[in-house]
């Protein structure tokens, strides 16, 4: 039985092998295993895998406010400025504050920034359907499901819930 698993409280702490098979420890080497995957197919754009996903909310929803766009994606105050500078560094996107309201910056793609998602199509399919490949189609919509299920579930106890 794993120790995860076991009906009964126990006071011996757990061994390294068992961190191996926490729930944690798996969800963290998947993401280590996600990222280096999204690294391997568009690693030569100079995106990360945040960047990406700020991206296509951009383009999803143009004059999105900074702020919006952080709840969004589910990324912390702190996190989407540095990222979005990154973005803007690099042209893909832009950030204005409206004369109407001095306290917000809305975000547009660029022309360059929507070239770039068109390039990513076809890589980005790749990550995903690398990432998936040890699990048959069924595992990997009940995989998919499963996912889904724990990260709404416990949405609340995130540093940055999604909204």
């Amino acid at each position: 039985m794993n120790f995860w698993n076991k009906s009964k409280k126990t006071t011996t702490p757990p061994t390294v092998k068992d961190i191996y098979s926490s729930p944690g420890h798996l969800i963290r080497r998947s993401q280590q295993i996600s990222v280096s995957l999204f690294v391997d197919e568009l690693g030569e754009l100079g995106l990360t895998s945040v960047q990406y996903a700020a991206l296509l909310a951009i383009r999803d929803r143009p004059d999105i406010a900074q702020r919006s766009l952080g709840r969004l994606i589910a990324i912390d105050r702190s996190t989407i400025g540095t990222v979005l500078r990154g973005l803007e560094d690099k042209g893909l996107i832009t950030r204005q504050t409206p004369e109407d309201n001095q306290r917000i910056k809305v975000l547009s793609l660029t022309k360059s920034g929507n070239s770039l998602l068109t390039q990513t199509t076809e890589g980005i399919s790749n990550v995903q359907r690398r990432f998936l490949a040890p699990l048959s189609i069924e595992e990997q919509a009940i995989f998919l499901q499963l996912i889904a299920k724990i990260v709404e579930k416990n949405n609340e106890f995130s540093r940055a819930p999604l909204s």
